[in-house]
């Protein structure tokens, strides 16, 4: 099978990374993929914007498959477009995709199909939002509508606080609708699953407390998370993802591909926080390391609807974590291969997984003995960092 990935994130690096090991697999392209990509698949040079280049892409090179995993290309129609041309994709169409781009949507969702989730209420002006304000008590959670990487939520526990975000996301060219939101005591953790937009095929969870703290000095995750035991994870699915995947089908918008969320452990149970319909960073760098065998199979066949055949996918005893490092997107591409063989070499457990242009270098490591794997992580973060400081 000749498969296209469509994006350039490290969590396509660590996709293209899983999937040249399937058997399904005869020919693997990435677009644009990058450093890291080039690797293990062949870089293909187009935007995933660039939708009508990509159908003429496909069309050339007798592609059998397509995974598209950016968000531009899935907001614009790729999926809808590659699927009228007789392209098999896996991922959500322009439908799913509002799942995770519309924070209000997502919301009003949860409450029509009494799915867990925070108290909330949506504005388009402030004086209105300033009298839910003074209704509700504080702490609140304030965000925009339009969920995007990097998009921050406001942890408001002041009225000067609440005031403040509600007039900077209320002003401006890029001013919208907010969401004011319960703020939710308990612990984070995410959760992902493949869905053909019947069924719900559970993946595993994550958790941001990579190294241990509350809040980590630097971003990262662990897999899985130590909090989600069986049962919590049967309440997950079943209480969360089962009613997503059936709600959104029954609403026509079949959300298929990869379906995860962020959720909060609560002592009232688990509660969503938002969604994404794609792979997630870092979630997916340490889920990846994790799981056993082949993936292609789920995929396509989330794209046949026929997931309901699938057993619970297999995983490694061990645990995984991860941990990013942030650049400027400058570095010499020399220096960067350097740092990640330092890396690598030094701990053969190391795999590190690239962005386009180097912009995220996402450092992951397995083990049984969580602290000694945390610490091994740290210690590759560091051989990377030096490599890259040196002059």
């Amino acid at each position: 099978m000749r498969v296209l990935v469509v994006g350039d994130g490290a969590r396509e690096h660590a996709l293209c990374w899983k999937l040249v090991e399937s058997p399904l697999v005869d020919e693997l392209y990435c677009a644009p993929g990058g450093e890291g990509v080039a690797v293990v698949a062949e870089c293909v040079p187009i935007s995933p914007s660039a939708l009508q280049t990509l159908l003429s892409y496909c069309d050339e090179n007798d592609i059998e498959f397509v995974i598209v995993d950016s968000l531009a290309a899935i907001e614009n129609g790729l999926v809808d477009m590659l699927n009228r041309n007789g392209y098999p994709a896996f991922g959500p169409d322009m439908g799913g995709v509002k799942l995770e781009i519309s924070r209000s949507f997502a919301k009003e969702f949860c409450r029509r199909r009494e799915i867990p989730a925070p108290r909330f209420a949506c504005f388009t002006k402030a004086d209105a939002a300033l009298r839910y304000l003074g209704e509700t008590g504080l702490p609140v959670v304030i965000t925009a509508d339009r969920a995007v990487d990097g998009a921050k939520a406001a942890i408001c526990r002041t009225r000067e606080e609440a005031e403040a975000a509600i007039a900077e996301r209320l002003s401006g060219p890029d001013a919208g609708e907010i969401i004011i939101e319960e703020f939710l005591i308990g612990e984070e953790v995410g959760f992902s699953v493949i869905t053909d937009g019947n069924v719900a095929l559970p993946l595993t969870s994550t958790t941001p407390r990579w190294d241990g703290e509350a809040t980590p000095s630097r971003r990262g995750c662990l897999s899985p998370a130590p909090a989600v035991t069986p049962e919590i994870e049967q309440e997950i699915v079943e209480r969360i993802f089962t009613p997503t995947v059936e709600g959104m089908k029954a609403e026509r918008r079949m959300s298929k591909g990869l379906l995860s969320a962020r959720i909060m452990l609560t002592s009232e149970g688990p509660k969503v926080l938002d969604y994404k319909v794609r792979f997630s960073d870092p979630d997916w760098q340490a889920i990846v390391l994790r799981v056993k065998g082949d993936l292609m199979p789920a995929m396509v066949s989330s794209y046949d609807e026929m997931l309901y055949r699938f057993n619970p996918f297999r995983w490694h005893d061990e645990a995984a974590a991860v941990v990013v490092i942030e650049t400027d997107g400058k570095l010499d591409p020399e220096k960067v291969a350097a740092a990640v063989d330092a890396a690598e070499i030094a701990d053969s457990d190391i795999v590190v997984f690239q962005s386009y242009q180097d912009r995220e270098l996402v450092v992951t490591a397995g083990g049984k003995d969580i602290n000694d794997m945390r610490k091994r992580l740290r210690a590759a973060a560091e051989r990377i960092e030096q490599v890259l400081q040196a002059s």
